[in-house]
């Protein structure tokens, strides 16, 4: 895993190709690294950054595809994505 300072003109909203950004206080919540592969397809089919969900916000996303998975059943991120509803928008 690379880690990088961002510089004055870096937003969340656009990081660099290659990269996902994250708040201080996301860390400080327990996010952890790597995220999952289901969380990041979720955000990438959304037009999401990882910043843009609060820890909260993630744990919920994890705890259902765990729920489904757990009874056997297969929840895609598309599927999920239209659960919620989950654009960059909103």
């Amino acid at each position: 895993m690379v880690m990088k300072a961002p510089k004055n003109s870096d937003r969340v909203r656009s990081p660099p190709l290659g990269f996902v950004t994250v708040y201080e206080f996301s860390l400080r919540e327990g996010l952890r690294f790597p995220p999952s592969t289901e969380l990041i397809d979720v955000l990438t089919i959304c037009g999401v950054s990882l910043a843009q969900l609060s820890y909260k916000a993630m744990s919920i996303i994890m705890g259902l595809f765990i729920f489904f998975r757990d009874h056997g059943v297969v929840l895609s991120s598309e599927c999920l994505s239209q659960m919620g509803h989950l654009t960059s928008d909103t």
